[in-house]
């Protein structure tokens, strides 16, 4: 790992976090075509990517939200791993428009979301995002 790139690095320390996503990393040159279901699968090579970037947010404290949020929840008792599951949550729920095309990242609803939400128990999030977004 000495010859790799901070960024990677970091990528494989995250991979590395995943174990239930070993068997895909080991294969990914044969996944490189397969299309998840958003409904029943979870892509691991997207769920590391969005690790990754909330990592960088974290890091840079950009936006400062991100790191008030992380802190909250960890003083609350939330493992690092599962606010950062958390943050990832809702920045997915903002992503969607972008990757489908019908909108921009909207980073002050973001900041938004994560000041509201910072004080929710992650089992509660998914709902409450759900019904922030209108979603059945």
């Amino acid at each position: 790992m000495d010859s790799l790139s901070d960024e990677d690095r970091s990528l494989v320390g995250i991979m590395l976090e995943h174990d239930e996503y070993h068997n895909q990393f080991e294969i990914a040159d044969l996944l490189h075509d397969h299309n998840y279901d958003v409904e029943s699968e979870v892509n691991p090579f997207l769920h590391v990517v969005f690790h990754q970037i909330i990592e960088n947010q974290l890091e840079s404290r950009d936006p400062i939200e991100t790191f008030q949020f992380y802190n909250v929840m960890r003083k609350n008792k939330v493992s690092r791993h599962e606010v950062i599951h958390c943050i990832a949550t809702i920045f997915s729920f903002l992503l969607h428009g972008v990757l489908t095309g019908t909108a921009e990242f909207d980073i002050e609803k973001y900041r938004s979301l994560l000041k509201r939400f910072k004080n929710k128990k992650p089992d509660k999030l998914m709902h409450a995002l759900e019904k922030e977004f209108d979603i059945d």
